[in-house]
């Protein structure tokens, strides 16, 4: 999978728009985060929140496409979502998370924003798996059971 860098570090210096209606990250996944976590989803920051390799077009420069669940909040979660496609190409969590931390918003999120946000997304997508028998959702469950596991464990996250 390539995604370029540049391209989300440019979406992240972006701030939603007031003037348009947009979830907030925080009311998106708060059904999902562990309890009394959800507000440390918040932000500014325009996300894409579906950072795949099909709604990433590359000619001159890249450009995202496919803004089906725009949302505002913390940047460091379109990193986030980007590490479970890192994952579904192939690549190993340690990778991905190095992958992550090319993003300054991701390397100075604090810790327990970044594992409540892991669990919400591995609950949002265990919820998708079930509902949805598709084998590539159960995989993105997987992936994001797995990377949630992975921050618990990782030092300096404790």
């Amino acid at each position: 999978m390539h995604v370029s860098p540049s391209v989300i570090a440019e979406l992240q210096r972006t701030t939603a728009p007031a003037d348009i209606p947009v979830k907030a990250a925080e009311q998106r996944w708060a059904a999902y985060a562990p309890p009394g976590t959800a507000a440390l989803f918040a932000g500014d920051t325009l996300l894409h929140t579906d950072l795949a390799p099909h709604n990433v077009l590359v000619d001159d420069r890249a450009h995202i496409i496919d803004w089906a669940w725009p949302t505002r909040g913390a940047a460091w979660i379109d990193p986030a979502i980007l590490i479970l496609r890192v994952l579904e190409a192939g690549h190993t969590l340690v990778d991905a998370d190095a992958l992550a931390c090319r993003f300054p918003s991701w390397r100075t999120a604090p810790a327990e924003a970044k594992k409540a946000f892991a669990a919400a997304n591995a609950a949002a997508w265990q919820e998708i798996a079930r509902t949805d028998a598709a084998p590539w959702k159960a995989s993105m469950a997987g992936h994001a059971v797995a990377f949630h596991v992975h921050l618990h464990a990782k030092p300096g996250n404790r």
